[in-house]
């Protein structure tokens, strides 16, 4: 059982429209510690990591880790209902997870089937990442959108001056590049050049809900001789107190 208040529905419901993004169901995990989730989509290219501390909420009260598995679609549109200046209680009872919007003079109460969902891979995934590229949101939203003009792939690159989004189709090639300097919009932390292709609809989906002002940071895997396998992107950012780790694994080009 648990019962947790959250003053700013606004900046969950952006967390949890983060997550249905990729995922149209998932499994929350309550703890001690804080709330947790873990999903992949149901294709099995790309999972989402979410993970808000106890600390974000005015009320945080748990007898003992809850997992609970609904339809995060829903959830989503039950959220869209909260008002100026509403708090939100959620709780478990009687094997419902129950949501409340508290008011002034007023009081609204959701109760929200529970499902079972796979909770995603046990463990988590240990990559050594050769290119580690921070930039704003926005800054990558609009790289991507000149590529969404060509293809449906795109072409990840970094080395230790610049960072690259290229595509190319029979519509022809695009390709938006930044340099590293003292001006640029980049930070680069490269040890060697990496590049990889992904599927530009997935990494849509999830860089959708970084804001444009915020920091998104992209981790970049280059094969080595130890271990060839071509390595999944991992894209990192904050909404409010949420924070966010997606993985999305490249594309692999048959010969």
């Amino acid at each position: 059982m648990f019962e947790i208040t959250v003053d700013d529905i606004k900046s969950w419901k952006k967390c949890v429209d983060a997550i249905l993004n990729l995922v149209k169901e998932g499994s929350f995990e309550f703890d001690n510690e804080g709330i947790k989730l873990k999903a992949m989509d149901p294709s099995q290219i790309a999972m989402v990591l979410f993970s808000m501390n106890k600390n974000a909420f005015s009320k945080y009260e748990i007898d003992a880790k809850t997992k609970v598995g609904i339809n995060i679609e829903n959830f989503s549109k039950i959220l869209s209902r909260a008002r100026a200046g509403d708090k939100m209680v959620m709780r478990m009872d009687g094997g419902r997870f129950n949501v409340s919007f508290i008011g002034n003079n007023s009081r609204r109460e959701f109760r929200i089937p529970t499902i079972d969902v796979p909770s995603g891979p046990a463990k988590e995934l240990k990559i050594n990442y050769s290119a580690i590229v921070k930039m704003k949101g926005g800054t990558l939203k609009e790289m991507l959108h000149d590529a969404m003009i060509v293809g449906p792939h795109v072409l990840l690159a970094a080395d230790v001056d610049s960072f690259k989004v290229e595509a190319s189709s029979d519509m022809g090639d695009v390709s938006s590049e930044y340099k590293r300097g003292s001006d640029s919009e980049i930070n680069l932390d490269v040890n060697r050049t990496t590049s990889a292709i992904f599927s530009q609809e997935y990494l849509n989906d999830i860089i959708l809900g970084c804001d444009n002002e915020e920091e998104i940071i992209l981790n970049l895997g280059a094969p080595t001789p130890e271990d060839p396998r071509p390595k999944p992107l991992c894209v990192k950012y904050n909404i409010g107190a949420g924070e966010f780790c997606y993985y999305l694994a490249p594309r692999i080009e048959s010969d």
